[in-house]
């Protein structure tokens, strides 16, 4: 998953995750670039999306809504039989989805679209 992200690419994952995931309109429950690997980053996030779906659902759906995960993964995922992997598939889709974000505004700066 890193090999094709630089620093900066990585940093800017964090930081829009970060951002998604504010809560009361000011704090945020994942940091900010505190993490070097995208890696540490996924296993963070894991962590918070166990927490999320144990403690704060409501808010985990509102995020991932607000991160725009496609509704059609969002259902397969939360009818898969295995509930156990849930918190590592949303942290790979919500990964995923900030790349595509990336790739895009890289496409768009540079005039590709």
């Amino acid at each position: 998953m890193d090999s094709e992200l630089n620093n900066e690419d990585i940093c800017s994952i964090q930081k829009f995750v970060s951002k998604d995931f504010v809560k009361d309109g000011f704090l945020s429950l994942i940091p900010n670039n505190d993490f070097k690997k995208l890696e540490e980053f996924r296993e963070y996030l894991i962590g918070k999306m166990k927490d999320l779906l144990e403690n704060n659902y409501n808010l985990l759906i509102n995020t991932l809504y607000r991160i725009d995960i496609s509704e059609k993964k969002l259902s397969e995922l939360f009818l898969s039989k295995d509930k156990e992997l849930i918190p590592e598939k949303l942290a790979d889709l919500i990964i995923e989805r900030q790349i595509q974000k990336i790739n895009f505004r890289k496409l768009y700066r540079s005039g590709d679209l």
